[in-house]
């Protein structure tokens, strides 16, 4: 026997009314206004017992509204007017009855526009008026920021008798002011750091000036504090916390000295000034090689700055805990620095690695591999090579990327991408180099376990697999999962995507990871000034994309919901 459906009572006034101009009106379905904390559903309460076994028809709270505490009235949460849905249920024929509010007034995301929208006034039931209009705007939480002219045209339109849809920019909020960062003020000119971006959004290639000579007891630099930001109010009149000045960790390595008190930092003893990342600063003897490094001299291993006149020959090994400075060519060798490196020649071999703390600046590379804790500067050429840098990636203009990778932790400025030959190139910002590894990583064993998986079912049947197969996909399936959650962003915790991962094995490396900031992934980008390829495959944190044709002069940054890169044209190129 078929059961009976009770019917919930709606509590607001429902007309159809013909909407839009003589000659071509619109019969429409408009509800009244309801007030906020307003029921607008509720069940009958039963007459007899025969209604007990009866099912209620299904109902859902949509946007803007809750369940009294017994769950027999559905309460209006905001101002607004009512709409009525229906929802498909799974395991019914019957669909649901989605119950939500239409905002009297909308409220961006970032709480600094207010818009109010104004729906065709119903004959019976409340609909704004003259009299209630400002009363509505504070019950719907718009405490600052009305715009008067506005406000007398909404106030005209409710006059008038309000016969259409209405939307009105109703208020606006003061937007907070960012502070200063935190800076070291050095005490004389160090020469610029290669890549970096100028007050008029221009990039500086000029070389790096290195190996800068200072006296025992010479003020090297001040540090400068932040400055706070200004506080904004939006249209709830809430204050809007100002983004801070950041601070940095200024570290004083060999021969340096730092005071709290004043912010001054000074040499110890006379020798060669090396600045790391901004904000690391050391002094150190300097050891010149007059010719190449290769069997005469043996590999080269220092405590101090090394200026090499000429190459690095196959197979050497050159380390040094100030700046490296290279005059020629790098082959097939390996060059390590605990700050900065500069080779003003090329660097060719697939044994080649280029590694330092600080800043790398090269004129080309091809086959090889880079790693700098701080920007990577390209002046020429990188060909079939992979480069990682924890700051910025930055081509000289006229530069060319054919293959490789490239990886920035923060943005990436690009001359030209690819060939119409050449595989595609991988372009990533806003990416952490260790972790994408570990991502490349655990796709293999991802992989690798479901072919073995495969192969056993193959040799042992479909009937043996039980216990086996069970396990083997378990073990398929927590891959899977990490892979879901790796966050590849700098300063996130590993795992942060969606949840942390399961198992302990991370738990320490995490506490680590997190003593640095989250980058902010909606300010880092990917410029082309040049043209890149179509197959170009690009990534900006854990969104992915492969370019579907050649373009030119392009910008690419994430969208404002940080689901999907997209392109736009680059100013000034």
């Amino acid at each position: 026997m078929k059961k009976h459906t009770i019917e919930p009572n709606f509590l607001f006034i429902t007309e159809r009314k013909n909407i839009g101009t003589e000659e071509r009106p619109e019969k429409l379905k408009i509800t009244e206004l309801v007030r906020k904390n307003q029921p607008i559903l509720a069940w009958p309460k039963r007459k007899s017992t025969a209604q007990s076994g009866s099912e209620r028809r299904a109902v859902q709270n949509g946007r803007n509204t809750h369940f009294s505490e017994d769950g027999e009235t559905l309460i209006a949460s905001t101002v607004g007017y009512p709409r009525i849905d229906t929802i498909e249920q799974p395991n019914s024929d019957q669909p649901a009855i989605l119950v939500s509010i239409d905002p009297l007034v909308r409220i961006s995301t970032d709480g600094m526009e207010a818009t109010l929208s104004l729906h065709p006034a119903t004959d019976e039931g409340f609909s704004p008026r003259e009299d209630t209009l400002s009363e509505l705007l504070t019950e719907a939480d718009i405490n600052f920021g009305l715009h008067a002219e506005n406000l007398q045209e909404a106030l005209q339109i409710v006059s008038e008798g309000c016969n259409d849809f209405h939307d009105i920019p109703i208020a606006s909020g003061v937007p907070s002011l960012p502070g200063t960062d935190e800076y070291l003020e050095f005490a004389f000119e160090i020469g610029p750091i290669a890549g970096k971006v100028l007050e008029d959004g221009s990039i500086d290639f000029r070389e790096r000036k290195i190996m800068i000579a200072v006296n025992a007891d010479q003020l090297l630099a001040r540090r400068i504090p932040a400055i706070p930001g200004t506080p904004g109010t939006n249209v709830q009149g809430e204050e809007v916390e100002p983004e801070s000045g950041n601070e940095i960790e200024v570290k004083i390595l060999n021969d340096t000295s730092f005071s709290e008190e004043t912010g001054e930092i000074r040499a110890t003893k006379a020798g060669i000034l090396t600045v790391i990342k901004d904000s690391q600063i050391r002094v150190c003897s300097k050891q010149v090689i007059q010719g190449d490094i290769n069997y005469e001299t043996g590999n080269v291993r220092s405590e101090n700055c090394i200026s090499v006149h000429g190459s690095v020959q196959p197979g050497f090994t050159v380390e040094a805990v100030g700046d490296i400075e290279i005059f020629n060519e790098v082959g097939s060798a390996t060059v390590s620095s605990n700050s900065n490196i500069v080779i003003k020649g090329g660097i060719t071999g697939k044994n080649s690695l280029i590694k330092a703390d600080g800043d790398v600046d090269i004129k080309f590379i091809e086959q090889g591999s880079i790693i700098g804790g701080g920007n990577v500067v390209i002046r020429n050429q990188t060909y079939y090579s992979n480069v990682a840098a924890g700051g910025n990636i930055r081509y000289q203009p006229g530069a060319k990327l054919i293959g490789g990778t490239i990886t920035a932790g923060r943005n990436v400025t690009v001359a030209n991408v690819g060939t119409d030959n050449s595989p595609s190139c991988y372009i990533c910002a806003g990416v952490d180099h260790e972790r994408l590894q570990f991502y490349y990583e655990l796709k293999e064993l991802h992989t690798k376990m479901q072919d073995d998986m495969i192969q056993w079912m193959q040799r042992h049947g479909v009937n043996a697999k039980a216990r086996k197969v069970r396990k083997m996909q378990k073990e398929i399936d927590e891959i899977k999962m990490k892979l879901l959650k790796l966050n590849l962003i700098p300063g996130t915790s590993k795992y942060s995507r969606v949840g942390d991962a399961p198992g302990t094995d991370d738990k320490q490396p995490e506490q680590e990871e997190n003593k640095s900031s989250p980058l902010d992934i909606a300010k880092i980008h990917i410029d082309v000034p040049g043209t890149m390829y179509t197959g170009t495959e690009l990534r900006i944190g854990n969104r992915h994309m492969v370019l579907t044709k050649t373009i030119t002069n392009r910008r690419f940054k994430l969208n404002s919901n940080k689901r999907r890169i997209i392109a736009s044209p680059l100013r000034g190129a």
